[in-house]
Order: C-alpha cells, then structure tokens, then sequence
C-alpha cells in the first residue's frame, strides 16, 4: 500500500459531522418542508413512466412495500403525477387499477438560493414548484457545506 494523505483539520481536532446527502432529500422538498418525493414515490414514477402498473405490482416489483406505495400512489395522484389508467380483472376477485405516470420530463433551475422544479407533463401542461432543503439539513447563518463529488458523501 502507497503513502496515504490524510486531509483534515490542523488542530488535530476532527471535523464537525454533516448529515449524509441524497440528490433526493434536497430536491424535493415543498416550501413547508414536506417531502414531495421521496426514495419510494421516484421508483414508482419511473415504474409507471415505463409501463401501466397496478400498486401490488408496483410493490412486487420495486421492493415498496405496500401500504407506503398506496400513500405515494395517493400522494402522486393528488399532485397529477400520476393517473389511473384501467383495471385488471383477470384472475382477482375485484379489479385493481392501474397507474400510469403523467409526467414527460422535469427541469430543476437553482438561482439566487433557491431551486426550481419544473414538471412537463404529457397533456402538454406545465407546473412549476419552489423547491427548498429539509429544515434539519438546513443551516442558517453558515456557509454551505462543501461540494462533494457525486456519490461521495460525508460519514456520520
């Protein structure tokens, strides 16, 4: 093994622990702090942007499990993120729905401190939502952490 650098504080002391980052807890976070998308809501947009897909089979396939996906499912249709698209009745007992995702492309600008998610959905329609970090990631008064690369974060 060659020589290992160590970077760090002169003091000896070690540095001050930041909380680990996901592109997901800074991106999509409503303006009151609560998560619009979170880990399970983007598997099952990007399962629903690939094909119709009723909420079992979404669990199934995408490892959520199921009461959150029928929360997200409920959270993404409210938002119109989604829609129903049809049920399946072959071999059910009642039909389930199925869901499809209405969204084409999104857009995030970041200026003056502040980020702006920009959804373009398939009828054509736009919708635009400030977008801000969780309030306990958030520092006031401070300069910003430090930029990592992507996929490198700080351990805890």
């Amino acid at each position: 093994m060659g020589p290992v650098a160590f970077v760090g504080p002169t003091n000896g002391g070690s540095p001050a622990p930041r909380p680990q980052l996901v592109a997901e807890d800074l991106l999509f976070y409503d303006k009151d702090g609560q998560s619009l998308l979170d880990d399970h809501a983007l598997r099952i947009l990007i399962a629903l942007h690939q094909e119709s897909l009723t909420a079992q089979q979404i669990a199934s396939r995408y490892r959520v499990p199921i009461a959150a996906c029928y929360r997200r499912v409920r959270r993404l249709t409210s938002l119109g993120l989604i829609s129903e698209a049809g049920f399946v009745t072959e071999g059910r007992r009642r039909p389930a729905r199925l869901y499809k995702s209405e969204v084409d492309r999104f857009q995030i600008t970041y200026g003056s401190g502040k980020m702006l998610l920009l959804l373009m959905l398939r009828n054509g329609s736009e919708t635009k939502t400030l977008v801000g970090i969780p309030p306990d990631v958030a520092v006031s008064g401070t300069a910003p952490p430090l930029p990592h690369e992507v996929g490198e974060y700080p351990s805890a």
